[in-house]
C-alpha cells in the first residue's frame, strides 16, 4: 500500500537517499503534480536543535526563486513526526552520474555548467543563504541542459549539528572547503571553493584530492599540493585553467570575491577572451610557505569539551608545519614554479586608462601600445568611457604589446530588493528608481497573497541594472481554492448547478454544432477540468447545436442523356446513382427522368438519384385474323331467286348519286341495297 505523507503526498518510489534524508518520487493529491519528496532520517528527529534548524532553514531556501535553484513547493511535519520538504521533481540524472558515464566533459560544456552553478549561487548568496555541500550530487541536469542546484534546506540545517556532533559531514569530504574542514566559519567563499572542486572533476573526471579516509582527504584540502586541471587534461583552456585554480586557493581572500565576479571570468572564457588580470596573475604567481595554510582533523567528538581539546591538539601541530615550512619550504603553486624571488619582469609599465572618457583618449595616453576595445559594460560611467583595462595600470608589459579596454555601453544604476513588498509599493519603488515594471501572478501562500515573491533581476544591496530597463515583479495570488469540475454533457442549467456547488460561476456561453454531442449539451469548457481557480471565477462554456445542417446541392438535369454519360454528370455533381428501366418512346437507353427531380436541392452524401431509362418504343400491336365467313347451304327446297338482269355494256350498276349498303338478314345472308340513280329511278334488292 503506498504510503501517505501528510495526508497530501503519495510516496511511489525511492530516487536516492543521504546520510540526513531520503528522497522519494510523490503525487501531490492536492495540487495533482509529481513532487520530489525529501524525508527528513528519524534517527535525527529527537533532535530539537537539528529539527529547529531544518524547519528555519527549509522556509529560507522556499524564499529562492531562481531558474537554476530546486523549487521548493512545501515544508512540514506529519502527525508521525516526519519532516519533509516538497521540491520540484525532475526526471533527468545529477551532474554527477553525468561525470561517471562520460569521464571528462568538453571544457565549454564544463564552463558552462559552472556559470549556471554560480548563477545559482549568486541568488542564494543575495538571499544570506549559505549552501554548504555544494557537489555533483546536488546538481540536477535537465534534459535540455540545464542545471539545477538543490538541498539548499538541509545543506545548512545539518552544518551546526551535524559537524559538531557527528561528524557525518565527512561523508563529503572531497568538496568541502579548507575553513569547513578546520572548523571555522563558512560563507559564500565557501560555496566558491566546492564548486571549484566540481569544476576540476568536470574538467578532468577525477577529484583533485583524495586518501583513504574521510580525514585523510580534508587534510588535503588544508595543506594539500594541487595538480592543475591543464596537467591531467592538456586540453583545458588556459583561462579556465586559471579559473580553476583560483577557485581553489586555500586562503578564502585568494578566491573571487562573489559570484558575480566568478561569472563574468567564465563568460569572458566562453567568448573565447581571458580572464582578468587578477585571475591571471593568480596563475603566475607564486606562493611562499606563509601563503599555504596548513591544519589537521580530530576524529569525530566524542566528549563536550572537545573544542577545546582540538585546539589545544592543533595548535602544536600547527607550531610543528611551519617549523618544517621554515626549513625546506612548502609545495606551492598550483602550476609549478621554484623557490626563490621572482626576477623583475621584462617591458614597460602599463598605463592607467581608467580615467579616458573614451577609446581615442586611451589611445593617446598609451601611444607605445596598441590599445583595442574590449566587451562593453554597464557601468555608471558615461556611455563610451573606458571602465577597465586588461593588463591592469602599473604591470609591465612589452612595447606595443595589446591593451584590451572595457568600455561603458550603458548607464546603470542601483536596483531596490522589493520582495515582500505589495505590488504598488514595489510598483512605486521601482518606478522612482527608473525602472520600467512589468508584473505577473503565481500562485502563493496565503500569507504571500497580494506581495512579490520574486524580482527579476535580483535587487538590493550592491545590486545595478541598466537605467530604463524592465524589472520584472511576481505577485503570490495565493492558494488556489476550487478545482474546476467536468461539465461535459451538461445542460447550462445542470452547469451553473455543479459550478456553484464547486465555488465558481457559470460565464460566457457559446454554440457549436457537433456529431456527437446531442443538442443542447455542453461540448468544450475554459478552463479545462482540474484547472484550480480562485472561488467565485467564471468558467466558460460551448453548447451543441447539434450536427451541422449539410450542404445541398440541386440534382442536375440529366433527362435526354443516355445513362453513362447521364451517371458521369451526377457523379460530377457528387451524387450516386442507381437504374431503373421504365417503358418510353423514347430510345432505349435514355434518361427519361430522376427521382428526386431535376433541380430538387438535397445532400449528396445522404440520398442516391434513381435514373428513369428507357427501354425503347413499344413494338406495334399484332392485327387480329379475319375469322371465314360461314358457307350456307343452298335449300333445295327453295327456288333460286331470279337473277338480275345485266346491265348495258360499259355501263355500272352504280354509276349515279345513290348510295348503297349491304347488310345481312338475320339467316346471315348479305343483302346489298343499292338506293341509286340507274338512269332512272328505282330499287334493286
Amino acid at each position: 500500500m503506498e504510503q501517505l505523507v501528510d495526508n497530501r503526498y503519495r510516496i511511489s518510489r525511492p530516487l536516492g537517499s543521504g546520510g540526513m534524508a531520503e528522497v522519494y518520487l510523490a503525487h501531490d493529491d492536492v495540487l495533482d503534480r509529481d513532487v520530489a519528496l525529501k524525508v527528513m532520517s528519524g534517527r535525527y528527529a529527537d533532535d530539537e536543535e537539528f529539527v529547529e534548524r531544518f524547519k528555519r532553514e527549509a522556509q529560507s531556501a522556499a524564499a529562492l526563486s531562481h531558474p537554476n535553484i530546486v523549487s521548493i513547493y512545501d515544508r512540514g511535519e506529519d502527525a508521525s513526526d516526519t519532516y519533509y520538504i516538497a521540491m520540484e521533481y525532475l526526471p533527468g540524472g545529477t551532474l554527477k552520474d553525468r561525470i561517471l558515464e562520460r569521464g571528462a566533459l568538453p571544457p565549454k560544456t564544463a564552463a558552462a555548467v559552472a556559470c549556471q552553478i554560480a548563477e545559482a549561487l549568486q541568488a542564494a548568496h543575495a538571499k544570506g543563504v549559505v549552501h554548504r555541500d555544494i557537489k555533483p550530487h546536488n546538481v540536477l541536469v535537465t534534459g535540455s541542459g540545464d542545471v539545477k542546484v538543490g538541498d539548499f534546506g538541509i545543506a545548512r540545517a545539518a552544518s551546526s549539528s551535524t559537524m559538531t556532533k557527528t561528524g557525518s559531514i565527512l561523508g563529503t569530504a572531497h568538496y568541502i572547503s579548507p575553513e569547513q574542514a578546520m572548523g571555522e566559519p563558512v560563507g559564500p567563499r565557501s560555496d566558491l571553493y566546492s564548486l571549484g572542486i566540481v569544476l576540476y572533476e568536470m574538467l578532468t573526471g577525477t577529484l583533485p584530492y583524495d586518501a583513504e579516509t574521510p580525514i585523510g582527504i580534508a587534510m588535503k584540502h588544508v595543506n594539500g599540493y594541487l595538480s592543475p586541471p591543464k596537467a591531467l587534461n592538456p586540453s583545458v583552456p588556459g583561462g579556465l585553467n586559471a579559473i580553476t585554480c583560483r577557485l581553489l586557493a586555500k586562503n578564502p581572500d585568494d578566491r573571487y570575491a562573489d559570484a558575480g565576479e566568478l561569472i563574468e571570468d567564465l563568460e569572458r572564457v566562453l567568448e573565447g577572451l581571458s580572464p582578468s588580470s587578477d585571475t591571471t596573475r593568480m596563475m603566475t604567481r607564486r606562493y611562499n610557505g606563509s601563503a599555504q595554510r596548513t591544519a589537521t582533523m580530530m576524529p569525530p567528538p566524542m566528549r563536550e569539551d572537545y573544542g577545546r581539546r582540538r585546539r589545544r591538539w592543533l595548535f602544536p601541530v600547527l607550531l610543528l608545519l611551519l617549523l618544517l615550512a621554515s626549513i625546506g619550504g612548502i609545495a606551492y603553486s598550483q602550476i609549478g614554479g621554484g623557490i626563490g624571488p621572482e626576477p623583475p619582469a621584462p617591458g614597460i609599465p602599463v598605463p592607467d586608462l581608467e580615467d579616458a572618457g573614451s577609446i581615442e583618449e586611451a589611445r593617446a595616453i598609451a601611444d607605445d601600445f596598441t590599445v583595442v576595445r574590449g566587451p562593453l559594460m554597464k557601468s555608471r560611467e558615461p556611455v563610451g568611457a573606458v571602465v577597465g583595462q586588461d593588463p591592469a595600470p602599473g604591470e609591465r608589459a612589452e612595447s606595443g604589446s595589446t591593451i584590451t579596454v572595457k568600455v561603458s555601453g550603458a548607464q546603470i544604476t542601483d536596483l531596490p530588493d522589493v520582495d515582500g513588498r505589495t505590488e504598488e509599493e514595489a510598483t512605486a519603488a521601482l518606478e522612482d528608481a527608473g525602472f520600467e515594471v512589468e508584473a505577473e501572478e503565481r500562485e502563493s501562500t496565503t500569507e504571500d497573497d497580494g506581495r512579490v515573491v520574486s524580482q527579476d533581476p535580483e535587487g538590493g544591496e550592491g545590486k545595478t541594472a541598466e537605467a530604463g530597463s524592465t524589472v520584472k515583479i511576481t505577485v503570490g495570488s495565493g492558494p488556489a481554492d476550487a478545482k474546476v469540475p467536468e461539465l461535459q454533457g451538461q445542460t447550462p442549467v445542470q452547469a451553473a448547478e455543479i459550478l456553484e456547488e464547486a465555488g465558481l460561476e457559470l460565464g460566457a456561453q457559446a454554440e457549436a454544432p457537433s456529431e456527437t454531442v446531442p443538442e443542447g449539451q455542453v461540448i468544450d469548457q475554459q478552463p479545462l477540468p482540474g484547472t484550480d481557480l480562485k472561488r467565485g471565477s467564471s468558467v466558460g462554456i460551448t453548447v451543441s447545436t447539434g450536427p451541422e445542417p449539410p450542404e445541398l446541392v440541386p440534382i442536375p438535369n440529366v433527362a435526354g442523356q443516355d445513362v453513362d454519360t447521364a451517371a458521369t454528370t451526377l457523379y460530377n455533381a457528387l451524387f450516386l446513382s442507381n437504374v431503373v428501366e421504365v417503358q418510353s418512346n423514347l430510345p432505349a437507353g435514355t434518361v427519361v427522368s430522376t427521382n428526386p427531380a431535376a433541380g430538387t436541392p438535397s445532400d449528396p452524401y445522404a440520398i442516391k438519384v434513381t435514373m428513369n431509362v428507357s427501354l425503347g418504343p413499344p413494338p406495334p400491336e399484332p392485327q387480329p385474323t379475319p375469322e371465314p365467313r360461314p358457307t350456307v347451304e343452298p335449300d333445295p327446297q327453295r327456288e333460286p331467286k331470279p337473277s338480275a338482269p345485266e346491265a348495258p355494256q360499259g355501263r355500272d350498276e352504280n354509276t349515279g348519286g345513290g348510295n348503297g349498303r349491304n347488310d345481312e338478314d338475320g339467316n346471315g345472308n348479305n343483302k346489298k341495297k343499292n338506293n341509286g340513280d340507274n338512269s332512272g329511278k328505282g330499287n334493286n334488292d
